[in-house]
């Protein structure tokens, strides 16, 4: 079975050779490696060359930069295997990392998912089972939340699934793109199955990207949307399981909010109007005080009174 290894670098000269090398040392052999290099300002485009030269199944692409959600599209376009995996290039892999995937690799219809390390230790708490998405959909959600995991490294996708369905990070948005993707993949499957293996190794570095907090309310109306929407696909049942994905919406709803709480009170109130829009009684239901009371904040659309609780909150 080919994999296609898709990696986007953007100024990772500081641990783009680690990365690499992590992936040239797999015990699967059988994968093509993209290294897309997103208009780089470092010395990051030569290293992908460097490697490109030294082994055949590394494919180097320079394109100008245009964002990490654009740059993953393009090594979905390019890839040829079965199957696509995701790798940050400042993050690195055990030399079993393929290789677990491999070994437990049932059909196309079954996401593989694989715990996560950070500084050696292991920071997703998954339940170790697999998952029918027919009966189990919101559980698998719920208990392993799932909803603060949507990150694409560390899991096994089908390129068949996303190409059959044109699946694709959105360009629009900075937070939240590889939550919307994922979200749409698992529409299309039966299966998920958590592997007890531990071999992604991620590497937290203090203002990337996805540690800034620095995102539009647009951008946060968007993912909030696709939470709604996904809420609605999944058929919950269980007051547990909703209260769970309503308390993850409402984070990013307050976190949008928090985030831009300082522009101006015309563009806030427009930003806010659609969410106006789109929370209703299950939002209240599934609030907490404090949310009851922003909840009701943003349906009357007061954003002096929504400033001045916010400043109190502080």
């Amino acid at each position: 079975m080919l994999i296609s290894i898709v990696v986007p670098v953007y100024n990772s000269s500081a641990y783009l050779e680690e990365c690499i090398d992590s992936i040239l040392s797999q015990t699967y052999a059988n994968f093509e490696l993209y290294l897309i290099n997103d208009g780089s300002k470092d010395n990051s485009g030569e290293i992908i060359d460097a490697y490109s030269r030294k082994d055949s199944r590394i494919n180097a692409v320079h394109k100008t930069n245009s964002g990490v959600s654009d740059t993953r599209n393009v090594g979905i376009r390019s890839a040829k295997g079965e199957i696509i995996c995701f790798i940050d290039s400042d993050d690195w892999v055990d030399q079993d990392y393929l290789e677990v995937f491999i070994e437990n690799f049932h059909d196309h219809q079954t996401l593989l998912i694989q715990n996560i390390k950070r500084d050696g230790k292991t920071i997703s708490n998954y339940r170790f089972k697999n998952y029918s998405l027919k009966n189990e959909l919101a559980d698998l959600f719920a208990e392993n939340n799932l909803l603060r995991s949507g990150a694409p490294f560390a899991k096994f996708y089908s390129r068949s699934i996303i190409s059959d369905n044109q699946l694709f990070f959105n360009t629009d948005i900075s937070y939240g793109e590889d939550l919307i993707f994922f979200l749409e993949y698992v529409k299309h499957l039966k299966n998920v199955t958590f592997l007890n293996a531990t071999t992604y190794n991620y590497r937290y570095i203090p203002g990337s990207l996805s540690t800034s907090k620095n995102h539009s309310l647009k951008n946060y109306f968007l993912v909030h949307i696709k939470i709604s929407e996904f809420i609605n696909f999944s058929k919950i049942l269980s007051n547990n399981n909703l209260k769970y994905f309503y308390k993850i919406d409402w984070d990013m709803i307050e976190s949008g909010i928090d985030q831009n709480i300082h522009i101006s009170s015309s563009k806030i109130r427009k930003d806010l109007t659609p969410f106006k829009k789109t929370i209703h009684y299950q939002h209240f239901k599934f609030a907490s005080i404090g949310r009851k009371i922003l909840f009701l904040l943003i349906k009357i659309n007061s954003i002096r009174l929504l400033k001045a609780y916010k400043i109190l909150l502080k």
